[in-house]
């Protein structure tokens, strides 16, 4: 394997270890705690429709909104220079070229969610918020991937974003198990493993998590004034969400490299093999001829 391959990889391993360490609630924990008992009980529910609805709506109309706030063209072409350049130039600056690309816009996205959060929250507006956050989200996420080589356009692509979103958001005792599936979810796309999945569930299994991580939260910024929290809340789970987001997609993309390169060495075997058997059979022609020429002198 390839050494500068294998180093990034076993430091994103690192990083990761310490993304799915517990985290106790968070720094919000003091203040949900005190809010918890208060929250009505159909507010769950009608949250979880809301990032359902907020997700079927990006996923359906929302991402030619989400494309003209960037040059996806421009990140399609600066991902295609670095990846040329890890193949053939020098693979340690490439994919530094390309963690810089996918990271660049991060600052910007989380200033926007920033101001609508703790703008709304001030006037005690807390649901309505959630289609812009979504929209957000998804735009840091987009520009991740694209920098990377992937197309969110495609619908497996969106299957893979939706379970990304509820790995980084998964509460502590299950976060290990969905950052495997979405491992799994890798090595499947990587080796082209045919596999059914299920668009609209995985977007109420993501609305769920979103949901019921987010719910006090959202409780509170529907309070007046109280509710400015939602900016600096925004800003965190945004910030949560793509670091994430940003970890996984530059491990797929060192793994699909990793998967190249063996299939490449794979299949120089197969041709070392094949010249190998067709010299044979004409190496056991010329000794056959010269063991008849060998009778017919004696």
């Amino acid at each position: 394997m390839d050494k500068v391959i294998r180093k990034n990889l076993r430091k994103i391993q690192q990083k990761e270890e310490k993304l799915l360490q517990k985290t106790g609630g968070g720094i919000f924990k003091p203040i949900t705690d005190k809010v918890e008992d208060k929250i009505p009980p159909e507010l769950y529910e009608k949250l979880q429709q809301a990032f359902y609805m907020g997700f079927k709506t990006v996923f359906e109309k929302g991402n030619i909104i989400i494309e003209k706030t960037y040059d996806r063209d421009e990140l399609a072409i600066h991902h295609r220079v670095y990846d040329q350049s890890f193949d053939l130039i020098d693979k340690k600056k490439s994919l530094k070229g390309l963690n810089k690309l996918a990271g660049q816009n991060n600052l910007r996205n989380l200033g926007i969610t920033a101001v609508e959060g703790s703008g709304l929250g001030i006037l005690g507006i807390g649901l309505p918020d959630i289609p812009v956050f979504i929209g957000v989200v998804l735009k840091s996420v987009y520009e991740i991937a694209l920098s990377y080589g992937f197309d969110y356009r495609e619908e497996d692509e969106q299957y893979f974003i939706l379970k990304l979103l509820e790995a980084a958001l998964a509460p502590d005792d299950e976060k290990e198990a969905v950052n495997m599936q979405v491992d799994k979810l890798m090595d499947y796309y990587i080796r082209r493993v045919p596999m059914g999945y299920d668009l609209d569930f995985q977007m109420r299994q993501t609305a769920d998590c979103f949901a019921a991580d987010m719910l006090c939260l959202k409780f509170i910024q529907g309070l007046p004034l109280v509710g400015v929290i939602g900016g600096p809340a925004n800003v965190a789970y945004c910030k949560k969400i793509t670091d994430y987001a940003r970890l996984k997609y530059q491990k797929r993309y060192l793994m699909q490299k990793q998967e190249q390169q063996r299939l490449r060495e794979l299949a120089a075997e197969k041709q070392d093999a094949a010249e190998e058997k067709a010299e044979k059979p004409e190496q056991q022609t010329g000794d056959a001829s010269e063991n008849g020429g060998r009778k017919e002198l004696e």
